[in-house]
């Protein structure tokens, strides 16, 4: 759900002034907490089938499937630690997301849906464009994710570290847009590990990136 706070703007407001006043110690110890959750033989064990799917000889299609279900097992241990939840819709009503047409159509396959015909290169504007604002992402239904099984890349790596969703809000979101000293930096996390993986299934001179 939307970050929604029974008391009107001008407390969501003081309660954002408060947060930056702490300085970042909750998202650090959060991030500290996940990274030891992820024990060294978790690690180990992990970056061995990143290396094996990476040299293996099949197609990106058949390894996009795989490289998902090894960022939900990364997901799920940072998850006691991140203030996203199901009905949380905050980035997927702001934040434009590139994905690939090796994702296309993957959910394209999953969902029935005919994906856009554009020419290779990319598509995506840059930075957060006005448009986006309150543009919900067309699978969002119910203020919860249609797609969720088969989401794209970035969605399933960008999570916010911290112990509630206060910096998602409104609030601080149309603060940041005007530059306002007391918007508040939203602590996120990616799962930059696998990055190297993705831009191997997908770096190729007719990939077509679009939001």
């Amino acid at each position: 759900m939307d970050f929604k706070h029974p008391d009107d703007t001008d407390s969501v407001i003081q309660r954002l002034v408060e947060r930056k006043a702490e300085g970042r110690t909750e998202s650090t110890s959060r991030l500290a907490a996940i990274d030891k959750d992820m024990t060294p033989e978790w690690k180990a064990s992990m970056q061995a089938r990143i290396a094996k799917l990476n040299h293996e000889a099949s197609s990106p299609r058949s390894k996009l499937p795989r490289l998902y279900a090894m960022m939900e097992e990364v997901a799920a241990v940072r998850a006691p630690h991140l203030a996203c939840a199901a009905g949380c819709t905050a980035c997927c009503r702001t934040i434009p997301v590139e994905i690939s047409d090796l994702e296309a159509r993957h959910i394209a396959h999953a969902t029935g849906r005919v994906m856009a015909t554009l020419p290779p290169g990319r598509h995506t504007i840059p930075g957060h464009s006005p448009r986006h604002v309150n543009t919900p992402c067309p699978f969002l239904v119910d203020n919860l994710c249609s797609i969720y099984e088969h989401r794209p890349y970035n969605c399933r790596s960008l999570a916010v570290v911290d112990r509630d969703a206060l910096t998602c809000s409104e609030e601080n979101t149309a603060l940041a847009r005007a530059k306002d000293p007391r918007a508040v930096p939203v602590p996120m996390t990616k799962m930059q590990a696998l990055d190297p993986s993705y831009a191997a299934l997908t770096d190729r001179s007719s990939t077509v990136w679009a939001d």
